[in-house]
Parts: C-alpha cells; sequence; structure tokens
C-alpha cells in the first residue's frame, strides 16, 4: 500500500537541523540472531517495487536503498513480490556479496516449494539465498503439513545441504501463539512477524508481548514488518513515521522491513534509520498509550483469521 508523499515529506521536515546533521551517519546494523550476518537496521520489502509500473523506476528504488546504506533485501516467489525479485536481481548485479537476501515461500509440499526456489534463485540472479522463510504460517493444520511427508521442510533441509539456502526463517502475521509452535518444532535462524505501535497496545493479540521474547531466548533473530500497520498509522494520525520506526528499533529486533515505492519514500526512511535512538521506556509506554485510543482491529486485519489465499492476509508496508 503506498504511503502519502506528503506524510513524508512532513516527517523529514520536522527532522530539521539535526536530520541534516544525520545525512553522512550511516544506518545502524546489528546482527541477524546468530547467523553470523550483520544486517541495516531498515531493510526492504518487495511489493512496491514489484507493483511499480515501469522496471527503470523500480530498479531507481531498490539501487538507491544499497547507495544509502540498506543491505538487507526481503522477496518472495509469489504475485508483486515475484516481479521484484526480477528487479532485484537486475539492480544488484555484481554486489552479491553486499548484501543479504531474503526470499519466502507460501507454498506447504516440496514440489510446490521447489518450483518457488528455482524460480527464486533465477530472477535474483544468484547460487542461493541467504534467508529462505516459511511465509504466513496461520494454525496448528500448517504445521502439520510442513513437518509432513513431502512437506516444505523436507525440501528446505535438501536445499540447506546443497549450498542453496544458508539459513531457514518462518514468518507469522496471525496468530503469536500459532508462531510459538512452530518455533518449538524446529531451529529456526530468524522470525518475521508483525510489530508495531498498534500491536504494541494490543492486550489481546500482541506479537511483541509474546513471540519477541521467547524467540529470543531461543536465539531465533526477530525481523520486523507491518511497522506502520500497512500505513495505517500516518493515515489515522496514530503516530508519525518516525515515531513508529523508533518505536519498532527500540525492540530486540534484527531489521525491520519496510515497503518503498519511490526514491522520496527510501530517503525518508533512511533518514529515520540514521537519527535513530533507542526510546525511553516513557516514550514507549506512552506511543502505546496513544494507540490504545484508535480501533486497533482496523489497524492489524492480518490478525483475523483470514481463509487460504485471502491477499488480505498478505497486506504489505
Amino acid at each position: 500500500m503506498q504511503r502519502d508523499r506528503r506524510e513524508f515529506v512532513k516527517s523529514a521536515a520536522l527532522l530539521g537541523a539535526a536530520g541534516r546533521a544525520m545525512a553522512a551517519a550511516e544506518i545502524p546494523r546489528r546482527p541477524l540472531g546468530r547467523t553470523g550476518l550483520q544486517v541495516s537496521i531498515l531493510g526492504l520489502g518487495g511489493a512496491p517495487v514489484g507493483r511499480l509500473p515501469q522496471e527503470k523506476d523500480a530498479v531507481e528504488v531498490v539501487r538507491r536503498c544499497y547507495d544509502l546504506g540498506i543491505n538487507y533485501f526481503d522477496s518472495a516467489a509469489a504475485g508483486a513480490y515475484g516481479l521484484s525479485q526480477a528487479r532485484y536481481g537486475l539492480a544488484l548485479k555484481g554486489l552479491r556479496d553486499k548484501v543479504v537476501l531474503a526470499t519466502k515461500t507460501r507454498h506447504r509440499t516440496a514440489t510446490q516449494a521447489q518450483l518457488d526456489l528455482d524460480q527464486s534463485l533465477a530472477n535474483l540472479r544468484t547460487d542461493h539465498l541467504d534467508l529462505y522463510q516459511l511465509h504466513n504460517i496461520i494454525n496448528d493444520e500448517d504445521i502439520e503439513f510442513i513437518f509432513g511427508p513431502r512437506g516444505v521442510l523436507e525440501m528446505v533441509e535438501k536445499a540447506r545441504k546443497a549450498g542453496k539456502v544458508r539459513f531457514v526463517g518462518v514468518t507469522g502475521h496471525t496468530d503469536p501463539k500459532v508462531l510459538n509452535r512452530i518455533l518449538e518444532r524446529y531451529p529456526f535462524d530468524s522470525v518475521l512477524m508483525p510489530l508495531s505501535v498498534a500491536d504494541g497496545a494490543n492486550r489481546q493479540k500482541s506479537f511483541e508481548a509474546e513471540t519477541v521474547a521467547f524467540a529470543r531466548k531461543k536465539g531465533v533473530a526477530v525481523i520486523a514488518m507491518k511497522t506502520l500497520s500497512a500505513g495505517a498509522l500516518l493515515r489515522k494520525g496514530v503516530a508519525s513515521l518516525q515515531e513508529s520506526l523508533h518505536y519498532v528499533w527500540s525492540l530486540p529486533v534484527s531489521t525491520a522491513i519496510l515497503g518503498c515505492g519511490s526514491v522520496d519514500q527510501v530517503e525518508s526512511d533512511v533518514a529515520a534509520a540514521r537519527s535513530f535512538r533507542p526510546l525511553a521506556a516513557a516514550d514507549v509506554d506512552a506511543l502505546r498509550r496513544r494507540a490504545a485510543g484508535f480501533e486497533l482491529a482496523g489497524l492489524e486485519p492480518w490478525k483475523r483469521h483470514l481463509p487460504a489465499g485471502d491477499p488480505g492476509a498478505y497486506l504489505a508496508d
């Protein structure tokens, strides 16, 4: 979902002289769990890149991310993400050893996931992926398919032994308890989940409250998505761009992926990353209280249990 350009201009202007002073600063990097990889706290999500009508504009966005210090690039094989992979491959040609490439599969069977993996490697112009993620685990039936005969994990293990996949992650939008259960079943290297001011304010179902500490205890890298609630935090005046991102980066996350459909968005997000300082506990609590005054279900629609294939489950920032 495209974010309102005026919000970005406003956020950048609020940085004022401090923001300009940060222009020469580097984006902080953090360890990606136990993998040994260091990743920028700001990563690029692929869907908006895949949706851009013109390839040259998409390539410009990706390359601008790299030039400004982003080294973590997230994608998937399906839909707009699949096109983003090809655009990543073009924009990052010759830079393979300088970036961390992550992708995802929604498929639960080994055969279907193998097709996804082959497509991803070809599109990204690489012979291996740094992180391969089992995407959007919704319920226990998903988990059983994954670990069952000819399940996707069977293919992932073979790909790992063949050197096509270095590390394995899991993602979930809907239920933190389900994510916790699958994290108990396998030594995943990372977990991608929705983390935001809205999630932090949600007393009924919060990935921050239920899964972050659980993952960290297991040494699993935490990756944040939907940090702007698909743009809703900005549109509804819940929090500014900088407040939203600084809140999430104040959590024990390795990186937060944001979708960017323009160079302006890239530059605004990078300015927020370069100016980041951990929020005080009182400021974190104040943001949660502010978000709690809004209708949270409208800010986090992916937490509903949606049927397989429902695009609402895959809304992107």
